[in-house]
């Protein structure tokens, strides 16, 4: 898609939103990074978006005022937000409105797993977007392996990988580094109108699998264990998490330990036009001697 008018990425300030506006940097689009504090800004700029637009997300004022000018967009929700659907709802309606080119709406693996309510916010959203008549790309990232970085340090002080559900579960964790390079193709390419991406990483492992290559790579023992559910709740609670998400995160985890997250890589694979990094390679480029 060659077009001079920016590409408007909403949450650019969150995690995936920092991955993706580096990314598409790179590929000479131009970015406007839409943000809530102002003392974001100066990082959103090293990064290198062009633009800034200041605002609330919920606010569709602020919003519009963002949006217009654009020629696509990428609308990346605050995680588990109880009120993605509509937001995902005001974000296609405001593209239809000013002529936004396409709309690319960042979603999730399966979401079509409605017993996980944030999958079904975005299964709900990504019906809203299609029947809209939008042009649009909608992408499903799997599980992140950078849900390592936080806990790394306790891994290795500890020599226990610890989550919330079943150490059998199976997940095909994907880099966000490689989600973000996809996006980037995706927005800066053409022939993706119409299309759902399953973007799922090249392994699915579960956490005894994860702990045997973790193990390996530094050397000591590392083990396996699945944390129970009111342990998480006391810790979730303590670190400040609203008492809405923490039931989210427990109702998610629950269907995790009982079904896992997998799908396939081959989409991933070929959109990066290279193989997906996998769980090792994440590991020894990101986490060991740092």
């Amino acid at each position: 898609m060659n077009e001079n008018r920016p590409v408007l990425v909403t949450g650019a300030s969150g995690r995936t939103g920092r991955s993706v506006v580096s990314a598409l940097a790179k590929t000479g689009l131009k970015v406007r990074a839409f943000i809530r504090r102002p003392e974001v800004a100066t990082e959103m700029e090293a990064l290198g978006a062009d633009q800034v637009a200041l605002g609330d997300l919920f606010e569709t004022e602020s919003l519009a005022d963002a949006l217009a000018g654009c020629g696509q967009v990428l609308h990346i929700c605050p995680p588990m937000h109880p009120k993605e659907t509509e937001l995902a709802r005001t974000v296609t309606d405001l593209c239809q409105r000013h002529g936004v080119g396409r709309m690319v709406h960042y979603s999730v693996l399966h979401p079509l797993a409605t017993d996980v309510p944030h999958h079904a916010r975005k299964l709900a959203a990504e019906q809203y977007l299609v029947n809209s008549g939008q042009p649009y790309t909608i992408l499903q990232p799997a599980r992140y392996m950078q849900h390592l970085v936080p806990i790394w340090n306790r891994v290795l002080e500890t020599g226990v990988h610890d989550m919330p559900f079943n150490v059998e579960s199976r997940f095909s964790v994907v880099d966000l580094g490689d989600l973000a390079d996809a996006a980037a193709i995706v927005l800066s390419g053409d022939g993706h109108d119409g299309a759902t991406y399953q973007l799922a990483g090249p392994q699915a492992l579960n956490q005894r699998d994860m702990a045997d290559i973790i193990s390996e790579i530094v050397g000591k023992p590392v083990q396996a264990r699945a944390k129970e559910l009111d342990e998480f709740r006391k810790e979730a609670a303590a670190a400040g998490m609203a008492a809405e998400r923490i039931e989210t995160v427990c109702t998610m985890n629950r269907h995790y330990s009982a079904h896992g997250l997998t799908g396939n890589a081959n989409v991933l694979r070929w959109l990066l036009g290279r193989e997906p990094t996998d769980f090792r390679t994440f590991i020894e480029r990101d986490l060991v001697g740092k």
